[in-house]
């Protein structure tokens, strides 16, 4: 349990404009807005602040390469799991599996 004068890491900078319950909840829409889950006004204030706002352009930024390496990298793991089955099931059955 956080102490009342804790602030979650990551979610408020000093610099920025708004609160750390802001920035927080800004953090949040803009991993639904990200996901393609916002719609309407929502995303419409999404849109607004990261055209207005260079932390929330930056905060955005951030998630968005983050996710990108992420997939990126889910993509070489994938691929090396199949060439690990691969292998595996031309141990068990020969080269005629597959």
């Amino acid at each position: 349990m956080r102490s009342k004068g804790t602030k979650k890491i990551g979610l408020f900078r000093p610099d920025s404009p708004y609160s750390s319950e802001e920035c927080e909840q800004i953090i949040q829409k803009l991993e639904l807005f990200l996901d393609g889950q916002l719609k309407g006004k929502d995303r419409e204030e999404i849109e607004q602040l990261i055209s207005q706002c260079e932390y929330c352009a930056e905060q955005y930024q951030f998630e968005k390469r983050l996710r990108a390496l992420l997939a990126q990298g889910w993509q070489r793991v994938n691929h090396e799991a199949q060439e690990i089955v691969e292998r595996v099931r031309r141990r068990i059955w020969g080269d005629s599996a597959g």
